[in-house]
């Protein structure tokens, strides 16, 4: 399996995981960017940029970590 297939297959792993605990995610880190990483919380910020930043040390910038937005109200994008 090539590198960048194992990073996706893990940030997919991650981001299922966030899925399937979104309701216990929301009610412990509501309003915040929360990263997971190995099928765990392994870091959470208000702050985007500051949570990336804390990620990349923590992982060595470790490819496959998800990062999600924990809150309960629609979240609307402009693309």
């Amino acid at each position: 399996m090539n590198e960048h297939k194992a990073h996706l297959e893990e940030f997919e792993k991650n981001q299922r995981w966030f899925a399937q605990n979104f309701k216990d995610i929301v009610k412990n880190y509501r309003d915040r960017f929360v990263a997971v990483w190995n099928q765990k919380i392994i870091d959470v910020d208000e702050n985007l940029k500051q949570l990336s930043m804390k990620v990349k040390k923590k992982t060595m910038n470790a490819k496959g970590v998800y990062i999600g937005y924990a809150s309960d109200k629609p979240v609307e994008m402009i693309l």
